[in-house]
């Protein structure tokens, strides 16, 4: 008889409090936050993938598809989306993956199991 399929869940709960694009990263905040530790040109010149000029911020509907297909890449599929409350959640399904034997920590000492001869050996 074949095994009857084990599902995992995971529930997301998305906030829609406001559907503006959020404001770009800016490095005179950083700074500031920082207390001024690092200046908001060094900011800048070293974290260029986040502060750069060309960073343009993603709407949310935008950030919310490129997070739903790393989680489609992970085996998640979407079942649902529903209001609980105040809350906007999503729900996601995946057969739960068989787990890998777990092998003993590197150096540990494992005792064989004894092997039986044919019969009549000694």
């Amino acid at each position: 008889m074949a095994e009857m399929p084990q599902w995992e869940y995971r529930v997301i709960h998305i906030n829609v409090e406001n559907s503006s694009p959020p404001a770009p990263p800016d490095p005179q905040a950083a700074s500031q936050k920082l207390q001024g530790i690092l200046s908001p040109e060094f900011i800048a010149r070293e974290f260029p993938e986040f502060y750069g000029a060309s960073q343009t911020p993603r709407h949310p509907a935008e950030q919310l598809q490129f997070f739903m297909n790393l989680l489609g890449k992970e085996g998640w599929e979407m079942v649902e989306a529903a209001q609980v409350g105040p809350l906007l959640m999503f729900f996601f399904k995946r057969i739960r993956r068989p787990t890998p034997a777990k092998l003993p920590p590197a150096g540990t000492s494992v005792a064989a199991p004894a092997l039986e001869g044919p019969p009549g050996a000694a």
